[in-house]
């Protein structure tokens, strides 16, 4: 998003303002979406590809990051109150969507995805580094299963019929 304090004076908390605002944060979330849909099709292709040994590390990374783009979309598209946070920790991330986000849309956030982003929260710093843990098959199978999830659930979100963003210039 564009800070208001850099347009000239004639703008500033014009209707038009309040458009461009609109238009810029439909664009930046569907980015975000963009990006974990890349992330996505990364370790999906990653764990199909001929490679040996297999990238499992690689792939649950992807995972992690997929998982964690699509919930920073919903918290762009909602304009969290206290902006972006800076974090990979996606039951935070989680948290500050059903607490921050507006809370008259009424986003359900289950255990069962809390626990997906518990999971996978680990794949994004401590693969990073040697020894730091061991992934197996069975934890690539399960990455890309809940992260294909967490994705899709931040895509019904967005394309809930509640979703509008004209409302947000009211009030």
């Amino acid at each position: 998003m564009h800070d208001k304090s850099d347009k000239p004076d004639k703008y500033k908390d014009s209707e038009a303002d309040i458009e461009i605002d609109i238009v810029d944060q439909e664009s930046e979330y569907k980015e975000w979406l963009s990006f974990a849909d890349m992330d996505l099709n990364c370790a999906r292709y990653l764990n199909e590809a001929p490679m040996h040994p297999r990238p499992l590390n690689a792939i649950c990374f992807h995972c992690q990051q997929a998982a964690e783009k699509a919930l920073k979309a919903i918290i762009v598209y909602y304009g969290s109150r206290g902006g972006m946070a800076k974090k990979h920790e996606l039951p935070f991330l989680f948290n500050q969507i059903k607490n921050q986000v507006y809370d008259d849309k009424h986003i359900m956030v289950t255990d069962e995805l809390k626990d997906m982003g518990a999971t996978l929260t680990k794949y994004a710093v401590d693969l990073r580094y040697p020894n730091e843990i061991v992934i197996e098959e069975h934890n690539v199978d399960k990455a890309l299963k809940d992260s294909e999830s967490i994705v899709d659930w931040a895509k019904e979100v967005l394309a809930a019929p509640s979703v509008d963003m004209g409302d947000k210039t009211k009030g």
